[in-house]
């Protein structure tokens, strides 16, 4: 026994590449998330910490680290004053190490001499320790620059840090030091596992849109062709286009899903929550625009309808209908997408050519004796001449460059409202042309 739906590669084949893009974007995103974020904070401390340093250079008694440079032994009164002031900095600002250096005398390296240091640090620091000082940031301190900081620093002994330095100048002016700081960095590491992990459930809850899309789109995509078959029966190759038309605008909307959602994921992520509102909102506007074309009983035009509609939002232009519950049963599908497609199409490329409003109004009205379809369009007028010829064959009021050597439309229109022995009529002043046509109820 068969299934009576069976399987389509294609939509397999959709199915597994969306799915590959959305773990790929969002993959990206999540890194992008995280590196933002870790070099947001690393800034954030590095301003700090040379922050920091300049400050401890400014407030530092010169003139007892002075007295200690020239007798550098921790028994002196003045290395206990200089410690004393390093450790109050050290705890006001939050500090690893706090410390002064000695750069030598080729500007290559340099020895720490006082070192303030936590409470509980296994580390001994004796005075004219070796300290790990880059040439390039003691040149940048002599050349006139009022503090450094170096990359992150992952030590065994030291854990994660980050260092930075300012000059230490006497009363003159001149460098006799520098202030050295190092900060931990340990929190950069919690900062980059949150980023992650908070981004799982984003993860998860766009797997799931887009898993529910899919499945609209194919229930939608099975309805449409069903509904089509039963409306036009073997004229269907007639609206044919219509029908691709139709698949390719679903097809986009599902595209544009996933940029609306990385769109509301980055508008979340920084924490823009009234803009991730706003953009729902707008969302929702166009979600009710788009639902006006389905309020019609009948399936060919409904189908037509939404296909236009699409065609004119890709050119910025506004179309509005208005509802008909009836299903106009007393014309053929096939009559009735001849007429309006083509009156729909004119419409819309007068409509482009409007200098201000761009509009298309349809509307469409059944009583005992009449069927009337109205197109009405904002642009270029019809003037009394042209009027005049519009329903002959190869006759446009457009350029041959842009209508391509067309002038049917019209044509085909005329012939099936003759076919009805209907009357058309035209109108067309202050820049808004109207076409209405009457086709009697049989």
């Amino acid at each position: 026994m068969t299934s009576p739906h069976p399987k389509n590669p294609r939509v397999l084949i959709i199915m597994l590449v969306s799915s590959i893009l959305v773990l790929i974007l969002t993959c990206v995103s999540i890194a992008i998330s995280y590196f933002n974020t870790i070099q947001s904070v690393r800034l954030s401390i590095a301003n700090q910490s040379m922050k920091a340093a300049s400050v401890v250079a400014d407030s530092l008694d010169v003139d007892a680290y002075q007295e200690f440079l020239r007798n550098p032994v921790k028994e002196t009164a003045a290395y206990k004053r200089i410690e004393q002031q390093l450790n109050q900095a050290r705890e006001q600002f939050g500090l690893l190490y706090l410390y002064t250096i000695q750069v030598s005398e080729d500007r290559q390296s340099g020895r720490t001499m006082i070192v303030a240091r936590p409470p509980n640090a296994k580390q001994n620091f004796d005075i004219g320790n070796p300290i790990v000082l880059s040439p390039e940031h003691i040149e940048m301190i002599y050349k006139g620059s009022s503090a450094y900081y170096s990359d992150i620093i992952r030590d065994p002994d030291y854990g994660v840090y980050m260092s930075a330095g300012a000059p230490l100048r006497d009363r003159e002016g001149k460098i006799i030091g520098i202030i050295g700081v190092d900060t931990d960095l340990a929190i950069i590491e919690d900062i980059g596992n949150d980023v992650v992990r908070s981004s799982v459930p984003v993860f998860a809850i766009q797997g799931l849109f887009v898993v529910v899309l899919i499945f609209l789109v194919l229930c939608m995509e099975r309805w449409y062709q069903r509904a089509i078959k039963a409306a036009v029966g073997e004229t269907e190759e007639t609206y044919q286009d219509e029908l691709r038309s139709v698949i390719c605008s679903m097809r986009s909307i599902r595209h544009d899903f996933v940029n609306h959602m990385q769109v509301l994921y980055g508008l979340i992520e920084c924490g823009y929550y009234p803009k991730a509102r706003d953009y729902v909102q707008s969302l929702l506007k166009e979600t009710k625009l788009l639902d006006l074309t389905v309020r019609f009983a009948n399936p060919a035009l409904m189908v037509l309808l939404h296909t236009k509609w699409e065609q004119a939002k890709s050119k910025q232009i506004v179309m509005q209908f208005e509802e008909c519950s009836d299903p106009i049963d007393s014309i053929p599908s096939i009559d009735l997408i001849k007429i309006l497609s083509n009156l729909i199409d004119n419409a819309i490329e007068a409509a482009e050519l409007a200098d201000g409003e761009k509009r298309v109004s349809i509307y469409f009205c059944c009583d005992e004796e009449h069927v009337i379809f109205r197109v009405e369009n904002t642009g270029p007028e019809i003037t009394p001449e042209q009027r005049a010829r519009i329903f002959e064959n190869g006759y446009t009021t457009k350029t041959e460059r842009k209508c391509g050597g067309r002038g049917t439309g019209l044509t085909i229109v005329d012939s099936v409202v003759h076919k009805y022995k209907g009357k058309i009529e035209v109108w067309s002043e202050r820049g808004i042309t109207r076409f209405t046509v009457r086709l009697p109820v049989k």
